[in-house]
């Protein structure tokens, strides 16, 4: 398995919902390719440099994703008919910097480990006010 960096672009006036809905559809394109996806980040709408199909913003999505070697085709041909996706671009990491990035992955995947956990529940206030600062 390799591991990749793919970013693709939505179009800045997407609702909600449908971005997520695209952004789980990527993920389950690499999923069941037997792949693995290590971070999923939403990076915001950004103004674009120059329009992509009369879009002047765009949001963008990244992703780091483990899987076989014939994922990324399948991913770009994904990216190329899906209306919803203006650009997007896939990269294959190289190993020496992928030992530099490992712990990015690592501590990213442990939050989104977290984010599934059951949350505690809110810890209740303390019946003594804070002191105030001496001068």
């Amino acid at each position: 398995m390799n591991t990749y960096e793919t970013i693709f672009i939505c179009p800045g006036e997407i609702s909600q919902e449908k971005l997520e809905a695209t952004l789980e559809k990527v993920k389950s394109l690499i999923t069941h390719s037997e792949g693995k996806v290590n971070t999923a980040e939403l990076w915001g709408r950004r103004k674009l440099s120059y329009p992509i199909k009369r879009c002047r913003d765009g949001f963008y999505v990244y992703l780091i994703f483990e899987a076989s070697p014939k994922v990324p085709g399948m991913l770009t041909r994904h990216y190329r008919i899906t209306d919803s996706i203006l650009k997007g671009l896939i990269v294959k990491v190289d190993p020496r910097h992928l030992e530099k990035i490992r712990p990015q992955i690592k501590a990213a995947t442990e939050a989104a480990e977290d984010a599934n956990a059951v949350p505690l529940p809110p810890a209740a206030p303390s019946p003594n006010p804070p002191l105030a600062p001496v001068s």
